[in-house]
């Protein structure tokens, strides 16, 4: 059984239940095409050592993925091309269910749900299973994304919870790109806002919807002609591309016809099997591909489908509970292909696994294991403050454990001995900060609880903007660190421990800390290597410290 879609209409399905098909304009044939460029009798599919073979009959030519041909084999997410009809192929098993039912006659019908009735304005949704979905334009302003507030919820990891919004303007549809995170793609280009017209595809993450209009001013009437200009400039060129075969040979022909036509053709068909979920195929021939000389563009456009098909690989492991194994494999991946922009969103959802497996780590009471998880999460991420807050959370549920039974005398007393000799964070389990917290889990308005944590916190920040102003980056970490464990939502002391860092980091690569040889190359993967350490690059402070036993001071010039 195999389903061919309309590129086009994505709501028109011809689905055929035989072992061998016949296509073409006929009314014999089991799928008709009612289409003037198509034979009578056009093709023949049939079933041949358990694959479906498709063969020409008819004097049309047909294409698949763009090459001309008499016999071959078919494979998910071919496009085929019947006169001016395209048509993507798909192999229904089996084992997948399918919504439709046969029709009683022989014939293979067209699939519709109900709702294909509707008039006006919508969004085609056509899944790789089951029926299309049909979302109407029936409000000024509509919202898509995976959020539970959208308008048109997509339900798919790719997807930004508010990814991108459909509004109505000069008695036409426009579209905006709202999500700041992930591309918003029309027609396979990026963009911010755009008029859209009848037929137009839209891309939100690995999903595609179609907008598709039964009124007049959403018909796309002049770029028709702009096509047929453009076939003509395309048979010039090919006219021209035989002249210059004669003249300079096969050589350069290959290099700069055939083989970018060949990598775009292959990028398409890529493209084609992320959308039917044929992951592993996919990111084989992505491989294989990046090895080979590409165009910048086509280097995009190669990393752009991995990282799509890498974070739904990813995806389906964590959704399985394999959050480790989902991890584990991310990183390996980073570790080769982490350089670049269409990397960051899977160095996004590695920082996504790293904060839940501390979660699951933390239930577990596998406090160290998960504090190296919290810790690893970049600085830039936006699941950053969420880690940090998590390691504050172990870091004072660690230290209160041994004072659940003293009272609140016994608590103000020894908190007022570990503020008075500046013993304010540190050592571990004897420092007035977590006493402090400790007296106010029994007391939460206790005056004078607050005002000595104001009273530590306003040491750390004079402190620190003193070796800050003398440009003593690393005294003035050392503060501001404190600071923003006690008091984790003051941005400002944000910005001025990413400066610090910043600082650093420079005078690191000044005084050749950085690589051996400086090189970019070089400078990118040490970069790589450090964020992929789950020794915790950030808040690692605390890791030095928390889980020592002994009760002395490291530093008798820093007991704070």
């Amino acid at each position: 059984m195999f389903k061919l879609i309309h590129t086009i209409d994505p709501k028109i399905v011809y689905v055929s239940h035989k072992e061998t098909s016949l296509i073409g304009r006929s009314e014999e044939c089991e799928i008709v095409l009612k289409d003037p460029h198509v034979s009578r009798i056009q093709a023949k599919v049939r079933i041949e050592d358990g694959r479906y073979v498709i063969v020409n009959l008819g004097r049309n030519p047909i294409f698949i993925n763009g090459v001309s041909i008499q016999s071959q084999f078919l494979n998910d997410g071919d496009e085929i091309k019947f006169g001016k009809t395209d048509l993507l192929f798909q192999e229904v098993k089996s084992d997948d269910k399918i919504v439709e039912k046969p029709s009683f006659s022989a014939k293979t019908v067209v699939l519709a749900s109900p709702q294909e009735l509707t008039v006006g304005p919508r969004l085609v949704y056509t899944p790789p299973f089951g029926d299309s979905k049909i979302y109407p334009l029936d409000k000024e302003n509509i919202l898509i994304g995976r959020s539970s507030e959208a308008d048109i919820q997509l339900e798919d990891s790719s997807v930004s919870r508010k990814h991108g919004r459909i509004g109505k303007k000069d008695d036409g549809y426009f579209v905006f790109r709202v999500s700041e995170a992930n591309p918003l793609l029309l027609n396979d280009q990026a963009i911010s806002n755009k008029r859209l017209y009848s037929g137009d595809q839209l891309r939100f993450g690995a999903l595609s919807l179609t907008f598709i209009s039964d009124r007049a001013e959403d018909q796309k009437a002049a770029p028709k002609e702009l096509v047929g200009e453009r076939k003509r400039s395309e048979w010039i060129l090919w006219i021209a591309a035989a002249c210059l075969t004669l003249i300079f040979g096969s050589y350069l022909l290959y290099m700069h016809v055939y083989r970018p036509w060949q990598v775009s053709h292959t990028l398409k068909t890529i493209s084609k099997q992320v959308l039917v979920k044929n992951y592993q195929p996919a990111r084989d021939t992505l491989m294989r591909l990046l090895e080979s000389d590409l165009s910048p563009e086509q280097t995009h456009k190669a990393k752009e489908l991995l990282s799509q098909t890498i974070m739904a690989i990813t995806q389906n492991m964590a959704d399985d509970g394999k959050l480790k194994e989902a991890k584990d494999y991310l990183m390996a991946h980073l570790k080769q292909h982490g350089v670049g922009e269409e990397a960051n969103v899977l160095w996004n959802q590695l920082d996504f696994y790293r904060l839940n497996l501390g979660n699951h780590l933390e239930e577990l009471n596998e406090y160290r294991t998960a504090l190296r998880q919290y810790s690893a999460v970049r600085e830039d991420s936006p699941y950053f403050e969420e880690a940090q807050m998590s390691i504050k959370r172990i870091w004072l549920a660690y230290q209160q454990q041994q004072r659940k039974d003293q009272t609140l005398s016994k608590l103000l007393k020894e908190a007022e001995t570990h503020f008075l000799a500046k013993r304010y964070l540190t050592p571990v389990n004897q420092n007035a900060y977590a006493a402090y917290q400790a007296i106010l889990a029994l007391e939460p308005e206790n005056k004078l609880a607050l005002k000595r944590i104001d009273q530590m916190k306003e040491f750390y920040l004079v402190h620190g903007e003193q070796r800050f102003n003398q440009k003593d980056w690393g005294g003035a970490l050392k503060y501001f660190e404190r600071y923003n464990l006690i008091d984790p939502e003051s941005i400002e002391i944000k910005e001025k421990i990413r400066a610090c860092r910043q600082n650093l980091a420079v005078g690191d690569a000044r005084s050749g800390k950085s690589s051996p040889d400086h090189s970019t190359p070089n400078k990118k993967h040490e970069q790589i290597k450090r964020l992929l350490e789950e020794s915790g690059a950030e808040g690692s402070w605390i890791m030095e410290y928390l889980f020592e036993e002994e009760s002395g001071e490291k530093d008798s010039e820093t007991p704070w």
